[in-house]
């Protein structure tokens, strides 16, 4: 067994065809076909089931399909790694969208100045995907807010923390300045997406009075919230480094909340078994800066 083999078999499950894995491949369909029965002669169980011209994966080939993954992804590690143990090197993270719209402009002008010999690629998700991608080791490291629940495969280092307010259009409410946790539920709510760390933070607070959330809006556009919130629409609750800006320029007003404080925490995640390059760890450096709150 090579790691071809692994390619090979990892390539038939993504595409669920023997057809075209080969096509993706580059390779004949009896050698992909020969391929899979040589891993199943190895391993002695089935992997694939065929059945009315379909390819369905059994349990023993799910198994294997997880320890591929990890294999291919810790080969093309080192690859990387031992290249760019050279002038060159590269380095990709991940952030969350709340990341991405207040600090992102800031991280890439500084790595661009300081670390020219670094290729940097940055990927901007929620935090349900962007931890998808550390697990799968799709990016090096990322930033991300108010972790849930911490994989025991996961380093994760606190980077700080940001307060969060509450924002609506100046005649909303007639000019009312003060809500409760219970009267804010009440209202109509523009807010982020399931799964974002933003919205994690809201529904925790307003759990502890045994409120939940009912949006008016949903979205992963934090200036799609604001524009519904400067429109009468409703109460946006957002970063208030996302707000600042319409809060100076009297778009919108902020609403006080009386209770628990509505904020954000920010982490670097990265895998445990994750290799950190010289690269890598300078790009880290430049971002810990760049996180102050």
């Amino acid at each position: 067994m090579t790691l071809r083999h692994l390619e090979i078999f990892r390539a038939v499950c993504a595409r669920e065809s023997i057809t075209q894995a080969a096509e993706q491949l580059n390779m004949t369909q009896p050698a992909v076909s020969l391929a899979v029965k040589e891993l199943e002669a190895f391993y002695g169980v089935q992997l694939l089931e065929r059945m009315n011209r379909r390819i369905y994966i059994t349990e023993a080939g799910r198994s294997l399909l997880q320890y591929a993954d990890a294999v291919l992804n810790q080969f093309e590690e080192s690859v990387r790694v031992l290249r760019d143990s050279g002038a060159h090197s590269h380095c990709s993270f991940g952030m969350t969208v709340t990341i991405g719209e207040s600090r992102l402009p800031l991280i890439l002008s500084r790595l661009s100045r300081e670390l020219p010999q670094i290729s940097i690629r940055t990927f901007v998700q929620n935090s349900r995907r962007t931890e998808q991608m550390i697990q799968r080791n799709e990016i090096d490291f990322a930033l991300v807010n108010n972790i849930t629940a911490v994989s025991p495969s996961h380093v994760v280092d606190f980077l700080g923390q940001e307060e969060m307010a509450a924002v609506c259009a100046a005649s909303y409410l007639s000019g009312r300045g003060t809500l409760s946790l219970e009267e804010l539920s009440r209202q109509p709510l523009l807010l982020r997406e399931p799964g974002s760390g933003t919205r994690n933070s809201v529904d925790a607070v307003l759990q502890t009075v045994g409120c939940k959330a009912v949006p008016l809006v949903e979205s992963i556009s934090t200036a799609s919230l604001l524009s519904c919130a400067a429109a009468g629409q409703g109460i946006a609750i957002l970063p208030r480094s996302q707000v600042r800006q319409a809060l100076a320029d009297g778009s919108v007003r902020e609403l006080q909340i009386s209770g628990p404080t509505f904020s954000q925490q920010y982490f670097l995640v990265y895998h445990r078994n994750k290799y950190l390059t010289t690269g890598m760890k300078q790009v880290i450096q430049v971002i810990r800066e760049e996180m102050t709150f």
